[in-house]
C-alpha cells in the first residue's frame, strides 16, 4: 500500500501526532538543561552529573521497561509513562520560573526525565507494527521518520529562540510537558487480535532471558545486528568527536561552520527517508543495499580527511545523512516485522541498549584514539576500515538474504512458534536445528 493509504488510517495519524509532539518537546529540553545547568552552577562537572542521571537509568531499567511493554501492553505503558512526563516537565518549569530549583533538585528531576525516557522508548517503538498492517509498514515508517527528523531539525532553532527570552527557560519545560501530555493524549488503540505478551507470574530476569535467546537463535537477525553495531561504532564516535576539530583544523573555520554541517547532515536524512519509499530503490536486497551505502560513506569519510574546502564537506556530510536516512527506514521497518509481537517490547529494548551502549564507547575510544594521530589521520582510518567491512559483510549470506520486503521464512516461523507454545527451551533448540541446517 501507498502511503496515502497509511495517512487515511486513524490510528496511525494518532501515533504520528503524539510522536512528532514527543520528540519536538524533547528538542525544547535539550537544549534548554545545559544553560539551565549554567544558570546554577558554571561549571562543566555539573553538566556532566546532570547528563549521567539522565543516561543512568536508561542503561538500568531499559530491559526491565521492555519486559513491562510485552507484559501490560505498550499503549498502558505509553500513557503511564507520557503522563509522568508531563507532570516531571511542568513541575520543573515551575520551579525554573518561580527561581526556585535548587542543584540536588535538578539532579533529582533530571534523574526522573531519564527515567520516564526509559520506558516510553520501547512502548513507542512498538505499537506501529500492532496498529498498520506489515504491507503498511514501510510506509509509516518512512513518514514517521520523516515527520520526526523535521522535528529535531525545527526543534533546537525554536527552542534557541525561546530560551533567549527572559522567561524562556523555564516556558521552554512547560512546552515540552505540554508535548508530553499530547502524546499521552493520541496514543492510538491496537489491533485487537495481538496476541498477549508475558504471564505476570513469570519472573522479569526470565523475560528478559527469553528476549535474548529469541534474539541470539534468529542467526540472519543476529547477523545483522552485528554488522549494524560494528558499522555504527565505526562511523559514530570519529563524527562526534572528530568533526568540531576537524572543522577547525582542516577547513580553519568556527562552530557556523559546524552547525552548518550538522544541519546538512540531518537534511540529508530527511532525503534518505523520504527516497525509502520509492519502489525503483527496492530492486536491491536490503542487505546489500545497506553494506554499499556504508562503502559510500567510509569513503565520504575518507574524503572529509583530506578535503580542505566548505562545499566539499557539506556534499560529503548530505551524502552520509541521506544513506543513513534511506538505511534506517529499511533496517528498522524489517526488524519490526521478524520480531514476533509478544517480543517487541523486549527485542526492541535489548537492541536499543546495544545501539545506546555503542555511541559513548565509539566516542571514548575516539578521543583516546586522537591522542596518537591526528584528526584527518582519525577519519581516513575509520573511513578505509568502514568501506572495508561494509564491503567483505555482502559476503555473509545471512546479510544477503535480508530483503527490502522481509518475508516470513521457517526460521522466523520456527522462532515465532517457539515463543508462543513452549518457551524458552525449545526456542533454544530451533536455534541449534537452524545453525545445523
Amino acid at each position: 500500500m501507498n502511503s496515502g493509504s497509511v495517512l487515511r488510517h486513524a490510528g496511525f495519524l494518532r501515533l504520528l501526532v503524539g510522536s512528532a509532539a514527543a520528540l519536538l518537546g524533547d528538542q525544547f529540553t535539550i537544549i534548554a538543561i545545559p544553560w539551565l545547568v549554567l544558570t546554577l552552577s558554571n561549571d562543566s562537572l555539573v553538566l556532566g552529573l546532570v547528563m549521567a542521571c539522565i543516561g543512568l537509568p536508561r542503561v538500568i531499567f531499559l530491559l526491565i521497561a521492555g519486559v513491562l511493554v510485552d507484559r501490560y501492553s505498550p499503549r498502558l505503558i505509553l500513557i503511564l509513562s507520557s503522563l509522568a512526563g508531563a507532570l516531571v516537565l511542568v513541575a520543573l518549569g515551575g520551579l525554573v520560573l518561580t527561581h526556585a530549583l535548587t542543584l540536588w533538585m535538578l539532579y533529582a528531576f533530571a534523574a526522573l526525565m531519564g527515567l520516564v525516557g526509559t520506558f516510553t522508548i520501547p512502548a513507542r517503538m512498538s505499537i506501529l507494527p500492532r496498529i498498520v498492517d506489515s504491507t503498511q509498514l514501510q510506509s509509516a515508517n518512512s513518514i514517521m521518520m520523516g515527520v520526526n527528523q523535521i522535528a529535531v531539525l525545527a526543534g533546537p532553532v525554536l527552542a534557541g529562540i525561546l530560551i533567549s527570552t527572559s522567561k524562556g527557560l523555564g516556558i521552554a519545560f512547560l512546552l515540552n510537558g505540554i508535548c508530553m501530555l499530547i502524546a499521552a493524549l493520541t496514543v492510538p488503540r491496537l489491533l485487537s487480535h495481538i496476541l498477549p505478551g508475558i504471564e505476570e507470574s513469570k519472573r522479569v530476569f526470565s523475560s528478559i532471558m527469553e528476549g535474548i535467546r529469541w534474539l541470539w537463535a534468529d542467526r540472519t537477525l543476529r547477523v545483522l545486528v552485528c554488522y549494524w553495531t560494528v558499522a555504527a561504532f565505526l562511523a559514530i564516535g570519529p563524527v562526534q568527536v572528530g568533526l568540531p576539530r576537524l572543522v577547525e583544523q582542516q577547513l580553519g573555520m568556527g562552530s557556523a561552520a559546524f552547525g552548518l554541517l550538522i544541519s546538512v547532515n540531518g537534511f540529508g536524512q530527511l532525503l534518505g527517508i523520504l527516497l525509502s519509499s520509492l519502489r525503483v530503490l527496492k530492486a536491491i536486497p536490503l542487505g546489500i543495499a545497506a553494506c554499499l551505502i556504508d562503502v559510500a560513506a567510509g569513503l565520504a569519510m575518507v574524503g572529509m580527511g583530506v578535503n580542505h574546502q566548505l562545499a566539499i564537506s557539506i556534499a560529503l556530510v548530505f551524502t552520509i545523512g541521506t544513506g543513513a536516512g534511506f538505511v534506517q527506514v529499511g533496517l528498522y521497518t524489517w526488524i519490526q516485522n521478524r520480531i514476533p509481537s509478544q517480543l517487541l517490547g523486549r527485542i526492541i529494548s535489548i537492541l536499543t541498549l546495544i545501539m545506546t551502549s555503542t555511541a559513548p564507547t565509539s566516542a571514548l575510544l575516539s578521543g583516546v584514539f586522537t591522542h596518537y594521530v591526528t584528526i584527518p589521520m582519525l577519519f581516513i582510518t575509520v573511513g578505509i576500515s568502514l568501506a572495508s567491512f561494509a564491503l567483505l559483510s555482502i559476503s555473509s549470506r545471512a546479510i544477503r538474504s535480508v530483503q527490502s520486503v522481509p518475508s516470513t521464512t521457517d526460521e522466523a516461523k520456527s522462532l515465532e512458534a517457539g515463543s508462543r507454545e513452549a518457551g524458552p527451551a525449545p526456542i533454544a533448540r530451533e536455534a541449534n536445528a537452524t545453525a545445523d541446517g
